[in-house]
């Protein structure tokens, strides 16, 4: 079993290979500026942050560190409110963008939930809602899917750049903006969680393999984003 500090690291590193900017997903984006693929991809997000607060609520229920329930309590306050970044609650910033993309909270609704979405999203409730999980839970929320937000690598000007390249004002995104900044502060609040309740080498390596398996599904995820925008696309070049 590893120290607590070298595993805390070894939980870190594992994230940052696996972010999605490295997925061909952010290339085609910038590449093609198509609207219908930042649409699809739009629409296919959401599902997944309309239950974000959820997962952070079960982990709340289910933690057994008195410190970390009190940061869950806190991440979910933000997600609902919007209270800690000073705007308003995610659903609603995410709203704001979606209203700018012409994207109806009916259509958000009602739109068709990809299999490799579903997948990711019941992969986490399947954690969460097993108590004898919660490390593995807590690493596949708080690490492996709060980590996606990170932008070390790109930061505000590629918020910029998909502001310029499609025509949507930087205010609009203000979702992203606080994404940005609160998740740093939510991964070290995940990082420290499991490295905390990991007390075994097993429960140390199935908290690692959650990081892979959440990001295995992360990609799937926009594997199937992108399924979508080129079935899209043929069926537009058919008609032509």
């Amino acid at each position: 079993m590893l120290e607590r500090q070298a595993f805390y690291d070894l939980l870190e590193s594992n994230l940052h290979q696996r972010i999605k900017e490295d997925h061909p997903i952010v290339n085609a984006l910038f590449e093609e500026k198509d609207p219908d693929l930042l649409r699809i991809m739009v629409k296919q997000g959401y599902q997944l942050t309309k239950v974000f607060a959820i997962y952070v609520g079960g982990l709340y229920y289910r933690c057994p560190l008195a410190d970390s329930r009190k940061k869950f309590a806190y991440n979910v306050f933000e997600e609902e409110t919007g209270a800690m970044s000073k705007t308003d609650g995610h659903l609603e910033l995410l709203h704001r963008f979606t209203g700018a993309l012409g994207i109806s909270l009916e259509e958000l609704n009602s739109v068709e939930v990809n299999p490799e979405t579903k997948e990711l999203i019941d992969f986490r409730f399947r954690l969460i809602e097993d108590p004898t999980q919660f490390h593995r839970a807590c690493a596949a929320v708080m690490i492996a899917s709060e980590g996606q937000n990170l932008e070390d690598r790109a930061g505000a000007m590629r918020r910029e750049a998909i502001a310029n390249g499609f025509g949507i004002s930087v205010d609009d995104m203000i979702f992203f903006k606080v994404h940005a900044e609160e998740d740093v502060h939510h991964v070290k609040d995940g990082l420290n969680c499991v490295a905390d309740v990991c007390t075994t080498k097993q429960m140390q390596d199935e908290a690692i393999q959650a990081i892979h398996d959440t990001c295995d599904r992360f990609n799937d995820h926009y594997d199937g984003v992108l399924r979508s925008y080129r079935e899209l696309k043929k069926q537009k070049e058919a008609v032509l």
